[in-house]
Formats: C-alpha cells, sequence, structure tokens
C-alpha cells in the first residue's frame, strides 16, 4: 500500500479598518467560528469540496470522534467517518474509496500577534493495489485538490455582520 500525503494552508489577514484590540478579538474568533461552521457543514460539503456530490450523517446524533458519515462521491456511495473531533478548532475524517482512502485533517487557528487567522489542511491518501501504479498522478491531483478545498473553504469564511 502506498500513502501519498500533501500540506496546505490558507491565511486570512485582519482587515486593516480594524484597529482597536478588542475589535481585532472579536474579528478573530468571528472567523474562526464561521470556519468551524463552513466545515462541520456536511450537507453543503458539495458547494465546496470537488468531487464530493453530498454527505449525510448515519445517525441524529451531534457530530463526535466517530460519527459515520454517508459519503456519494460520483455514483457511488461509501462510508466515511469523523477520526478528529475538536471544535472550534480540529477536524478530521476519513472516506473510504474504491482505490483506498482519503483522509481530510482541517487544523483553524488564530494568531492575535500576527492578527490573522491560518486554515491548514492535511491530505492523506492510501492506494490499493493497480491504483499504486498511478501515485505520481495521484500526488499531483491532491495538490490540486488541496489548493482548491482551501480556496473554497476560505471563499465562505466570513465574519459576522455586526464586526
Amino acid at each position: 500500500m502506498n500513502v501519498i500525503r500533501s500540506s496546505h494552508n490558507f491565511r486570512i489577514a485582519m482587515p486593516s479598518s480594524i484597529i482597536n484590540t478588542q475589535d481585532a478579538g472579536a474579528w478573530l474568533a468571528s472567523m474562526s467560528d464561521s470556519g468551524w461552521r463552513v466545515l462541520t457543514d456536511f450537507r453543503n460539503w458539495s458547494n465546496w469540496i470537488p468531487g464530493v456530490r453530498s454527505v449525510k450523517q448515519a445517525d441524529s446524533e451531534s457530530p463526535a470522534r466517530g460519527t459515520k458519515l454517508l459519503v456519494e462521491t460520483g455514483h457511488k456511495t461509501t462510508t466515511g467517518s469523523i477520526d478528529r473531533w475538536d471544535p472550534p478548532q480540529s477536524l478530521q475524517i476519513s472516506i473510504n474509496l474504491a482505490a483506498g482512502e482519503i483522509a481530510y485533517g482541517f487544523l483553524i487557528e488564530v494568531n492575535p500577534k500576527t492578527a490573522e487567522m491560518c486554515i491548514s489542511l492535511e491530505l492523506e491518501r492510501s492506494l490499493n493495489g493497480i491504483s499504486r501504479i498511478a501515485a505520481f498522478f495521484f500526488q499531483w491531483q491532491q495538490q490540486k485538490l488541496g489548493r482548491q478545498i482551501l480556496s473554497n473553504l476560505a471563499a465562505r469564511t466570513r465574519p459576522a455582520k455586526n464586526l
């Protein structure tokens, strides 16, 4: 089994119009909350994760580590699970695919000193069987996917309207 990994991050700087320390803290908290809401709104993953058509929770409980997800990719529905659930900062989900498994690890960090929020994405994909032959292609595809996911996520992360 081959495993390919890629790391991506996106930094969102606080607008220069915010000069008050209290407003800066509120902006960072609002952005972090917004990022977490987008990440954990599984029904809308199809709007920002390429290749995902729908995601539904297998039960009606609150999401937590171990929660099972039903993920539709193309014409197939497969299972996934929440491997790490640490609100409002860290989420990792793994999804079983025909050619192996892919894990999405998201981390949201705010830095008051630099007045920015950083969203990181760690992608890890295991390749099984004949898919191992195309590891170079999958690595290239994964790099492209990671950049697209973070770009889409950042575009949906907005501060509260009252800031």
